[in-house]
């Protein structure tokens, strides 16, 4: 009888530390709040989606713009600097894209925003990928 409880509390310990909040990064730039969402708390090697939101400021959602992220590795020992870009794609009021990091290390990503009458906005920062 005293392994069932045991089992239990074991599920549950187990089942919670599966889920990781995501990682998370909110920034003011201009008019915009950008809001970035990314899946894997820390990132990951491999695929890490993101998902991100744009808000003005009485906070509804801008959905009129365009969206690049460009993502990086700096230079290291005998390679050059690995550097990859995509697009976000809106889908509701969220943007969503999806940054494939190759391997571990950090990781510089920008979020370029383009809207209709506006300058660039960009977003910039860093990762620790594991």
């Amino acid at each position: 009888m005293k392994k069932i409880p045991i089992f239990l509390i074991v599920a549950i310990f187990l089942a919670g530390s599966l889920y990781a909040a995501e990682y998370e990064i909110v920034k003011v730039v201009d008019d915009l709040q950008v809001k970035i969402l990314m899946d894997n708390n820390p990132p990951a090697k491999g695929e890490n989606n993101l998902n991100i939101i744009l808000t003005d400021p009485e906070g509804k959602p801008v959905t009129k713009a365009r969206i690049k992220v460009d993502y990086s590795m700096p230079p290291m020992k005998n390679m050059p600097t690995m550097i990859y870009k995509t697009r976000a794609k809106l889908k509701g009021e969220t943007y969503k894209a999806t940054v494939n990091f190759s391997m571990s290390g950090r990781w510089d990503i920008d979020v370029n925003i383009k809207r209709p009458g506006k300058s660039l906005a960009k977003v910039s920062f860093s990762v620790n990928v594991s």
